[in-house]
């Protein structure tokens, strides 16, 4: 899962972005509403995280802007105690949520869940293929009747292909979701967790076939 942190206040941001990568999703961060709008019109995000006091362009600008061009990205606004006019209009413009500053991380990782499972992107809480099921909400994963264990990237990696069955997946692909975008791409840490996820789950490589020259595909 990839999210965008828009917020200008880094005392905010940067202690945020490195909890929820240690939750296991990539996240990008973006200090200023110019720079988080062009992000978020380039890239594909499950979440965005948005400031609603900008420099540049304020958080219901690009709110508007992105539902204009038929950006359906959930939108979690954070909001101070004393905007609650802004607030409403916020919601008015295409946010699907807010969070009043100061707030808890357990909530705002609750309200995040909650918007990528609403998305109609996210069907499914359970993706299953063959013997092999991956539950979205808990972590699991299970070849048949056994539990296995997987770390952050190679569950992220393996929910992504899933969520893609059919579609080969390119490496760089695999690095936009799974991984920020401050990532080498260059880098063979994809091919690494390919290779320790396929020894957990796929030791016959039955499940993820490799495309040579294009990347991976699970049929």
């Amino acid at each position: 899962m990839r999210l965008l942190i828009v917020e200008d206040e880094k005392r905010i941001a940067l202690p945020l972005k490195k909890a929820l990568e240690k939750k296991g999703y990539a996240v990008d961060y973006a200090e200023d509403g110019k720079k988080g709008l062009s992000l978020a019109q380039i890239n594909e995000y499950d979440c965005l995280i948005l400031d609603l006091n900008l420099p540049e362009i304020d958080g219901i600008e690009i709110a508007k802007k992105l539902r204009s061009e038929d950006n359906d990205v959930p939108i979690l606004m954070l909001t101070a105690r004393s905007q609650q006019v802004d607030k409403l209009e916020g919601l008015g413009v295409g946010a699907d949520d807010y969070l009043t500053k100061p707030f808890h991380f357990e909530e705002l990782l609750l309200r995040i869940k909650a918007l990528i499972k609403r998305n109609s992107r996210i069907k499914n809480e359970r993706l299953k293929i063959k013997n092999l099921e991956l539950d979205i909400a808990g972590k699991g994963v299970r070849v048949g009747d056994r539990s296995v264990d997987l770390n952050l990237k190679e569950f992220g990696i393996l929910e992504y292909l899933l969520r893609n069955k059919g579609k080969i997946v390119s490496q760089e692909e695999l690095l936009e979701h799974v991984w920020d975008r401050e990532v080498d791409t260059f880098t063979q840490t994809v091919k690494t967790n390919i290779k320790t996820l396929r020894k957990k789950i796929d030791p016959e490589k039955k499940i993820i076939r490799t495309v040579r020259g294009a990347g991976y595909i699970i049929e």
